[in-house]
């Protein structure tokens, strides 16, 4: 059973030759047999790194990274990149974070292989002799559309919270089905997932929703099927949402470009929280996945935009404040309502043609001008002026000219000393 090897793949399996047989290993293996070219390469064998360094030495082979902890050496020839890791056998910390605090090497690929997740996972593919090495029926199980633990669950399962989160995602992104023995056994250590970083969490997520455009042959709702999987496993408190269910309904009719911002409604629409401002701030940074505060603050603009059209929030007062997110708003609201967005749309329309400004830095003047206008003006008032100023032009009732402007400004403070 031959599957496509680039010409450097070849050469490096002629360099191993002397010493040891070298494989392909994992999804290159698996994606290849089902019909599409996965680009990572993982190489497994019985060499050293120490060795393989050696032997890689005054070659066209480049060694980029090693790591004597985990037995692993990344390689680069001319575009291409592998990673290589010596069969060996693993020992973990406690917990569910899959640390490896030491490897031990092995010369037996059977050994290796128990190491390994899933049986689609630990197909090996002989480089030399071009035949598959299948230890634990990966490729019945590819055949059955199924995903299995190598071993006992509770074996594969005990130390690694992310290899629930890879079988969920799997399982999605092929449109297999999860092995009832492992799918009950991920229930029982759904706990592990506490162990795991935020940004492996988040990253894992951002995977499953976009599981529907991964490969080729995923289906249309494979992110649902995810999703769904969550439900089941009653994940997500490990996932810093208060609930055992989250109600998929956005997340059903939106598309791949806006699966996070559907999610993320339909968590507030399941959760339904005080204020939903705090509620991200709290779920998307320090106390959830850890996100730059520029993305946090960013997302809060959108989802409560989306909220506050919901809402029905004044047309001026809606734009002064979600002018600039509008478009991606607009994507949301469309799916929801689309009156509502149309009603909107009119009025975004309208301030883009007619050049209406929505923040006091598209005015005309600024704080320096009305500073050396009218030195007597408190500072503390220049918020104000300014926003009166906003708001008069908004509606056409004043000319966004600096003479016009700054006029307005005096009558208004003589006014006030009279």
């Amino acid at each position: 059973m031959k599957i496509y090897v680039s010409k450097n793949l070849k050469e490096l399996s002629s360099l191993f030759a002397p010493h040891a047989k070298l494989f392909i290993v994992g999804g290159y293996v698996r994606n290849s047999l089902l019909g599409f070219r996965e680009t990572d390469v993982d190489l497994a064998s019985s060499l050293t790194p120490e060795k393989v360094i050696s032997l890689l030495k005054d070659t066209k082979f480049e060694v980029l990274e090693k790591s004597q902890t985990i037995g692993y050496v990344k390689i680069k020839v001319e575009n291409e990149v592998y990673e290589y890791t010596a069969f060996r056998k693993d020992n973990y910390y406690r917990g569910g974070t899959h640390k490896v605090h030491s490897v031990s090497y092995v010369e037996d690929l059977r050994q290796d292989a128990m190491r390994r997740d899933f049986t689609i996972n630990a197909l090996y593919y002989d480089i030399e002799t071009e035949k598959i090495v299948d230890i634990y029926s990966g490729l019945l199980d590819l055949k059955n559309r199924v995903v299995r633990t190598v071993e006992v669950p509770g074996y594969v399962l005990a130390h690694d919270g992310t290899r629930i989160l890879r079988m969920i995602r799997l399982a999605s992104e092929l449109n297999f089905k999860i092995d009832f023995a492992t799918l009950a056994t991920a229930k029982k250590f759904a706990h592990l997932l506490h162990d795991v970083s935020p940004q492996r969490k988040y990253q894992e997520l951002q995977n499953i929703l976009k599981a529907s455009i991964r490969y080729p042959t995923s289906q249309k709702n494979a992110h649902i099927r995810g999703l769904g999987y969550f439900n089941d496993l009653r994940l997500w408190n490990s996932f810093y949402i208060s609930t055992s269910r989250v109600h998929l309904r956005a997340v059903k009719k939106m598309g791949v470009g806006n699966m996070f911002y559907a999610f993320l409604i339909d968590v507030i629409d399941t959760v339904k929280p005080d204020c939903i401002e705090y509620f991200l701030k709290e779920l998307l940074g320090k106390g959830g996945y850890c996100l730059p505060n520029s993305t946090i603050q960013y997302t809060n603009n959108i989802i409560c935009g989306y909220y506050d059209a919901l809402n029905k929030v004044q047309n001026k007062k809606y734009f002064f404040k979600y002018f600039n997110y509008f478009e991606k708003i607009g994507e949301l609201l469309s799916v929801k309502n689309k009156n509502l967005y149309a009603k909107y749309k009119f009025f975004y329309s309208y301030i883009i043609k007619h050049k209406l400004p929505t923040t006091v830095k598209e005015l005309a003047i600024s704080g320096a001008d009305i500073k050396k206008t009218f030195p007597k003006l408190p500072e503390k008032k220049y918020g104000a002026v300014m926003a009166d100023l906003l708001s008069q032009v908004f509606d056409g009732l004043l000319a966004n000219e600096k003479n016009a402007l700054l006029e307005e400004i005096k009558n208004g403070f003589t006014d006030s000393n009279n």
